[in-house]
């Protein structure tokens, strides 16, 4: 087995890998799985292999995995491992995660919740379940709200919700999405219905960002919320969005403490 940094003309291969490798995690338990369109994979993924670092493991030029990590400031996350159902149990995993490891103060990486051996690989390295990451999805409830939209102060945000600089990431998502500022939080709006990040100076303004932007959905939404964002968590029950039915894990290294302003951007970009 060799091992190589990914290219861009990797891209729709790793798609394929990660399509049938999630496949085989949520087929046993009779779950759709995930299945973006190749162009949000490409997107995300992408976005990753410029600001990171992206390792593919190969045999006789057939691609076994690959594994993608980023790191901003001290904050180093762990955006993708995925493994070809029919090389699993074999040592590929591990030798990927040691390879986009680097070196870094704090970690984290999100997972399935029912991914017990991935669970188990990341726990080995000190990265340990903190808190539940909640998916939910629907039509938000009718509704208004009073929350207007003023120029906020991003990397202020950035650091008390996330705790480290996103600037590159923000880049990425204007460029994808709609961004609105609100009194002590912003927000990002996809095509198609996807919310987050929202993040806010404290729990209160993040929940009132996320009120405003569901406020103003016009039709189904998604949004990813860890179970310790409590005052968002309410505002999507409020809004009569249905919860999903497989649960995330933020997993985290010691001293990190899980998020309370916070909708994630998604599984790899946090």
């Amino acid at each position: 087995m060799d091992l190589r940094p990914a290219a861009d003309d990797d891209l729709p291969a790793l798609h394929g890998v990660f399509l049938r490798a999630v496949a085989n995690v949520f087929g046993p338990h009779e779950f759709p799985p995930p299945a973006p369109r190749y162009e949000a994979f490409a997107n995300q993924q992408g976005h990753v292999l410029a600001t990171g670092t992206t390792v593919v493991a190969e045999e006789d030029g057939v691609l076994l995995g690959f594994g993608s990590s980023w790191q901003r400031d001290a904050h180093w996350f762990l955006a993708s491992l995925f493994v070809e159902p029919t090389a699993q149990a074999a040592g590929v995993g591990t030798a990927i995660l040691e390879a986009v490891w680097g070196a870094a103060e704090h970690r984290r990486t999100i997972t399935d919740a029912i991914q017990p051996v991935s669970n188990a690989l990341y726990g080995r390295r000190g990265l340990v379940p903190a808190t539940p990451v909640l998916a939910f999805g629907g039509r938000p409830l009718g509704g208004e709200s009073a929350l207007e939209p003023v120029e906020a102060d991003l990397a202020a945000i950035d650091a008390a919700a996330y705790g480290f600089d996103r600037a590159v990431d923000h880049a990425y998502w204007e460029r994808h999405a709609r961004r609105t500022t609100w009194p002590g939080a912003y927000s990002y709006a996809f095509p198609g219905g996807e919310i987050g990040p929202v993040a806010g100076l404290d729990a209160a303004a993040a929940a009132r960002a996320l009120a405003a932007e569901l406020a103003r959905a016009d039709g189904e939404v998604r949004v990813r919320i860890p179970g310790s964002s409590r005052a968002l968590v309410e505002v999507a029950l409020r809004a009569g969005l249905r919860l999903g039915p497989v649960p995330g894990l933020l997993l985290l290294s010691e001293g990190l403490s899980p998020p309370n302003a916070l909708a994630i951007a998604g599984y790899l970009l946090f």
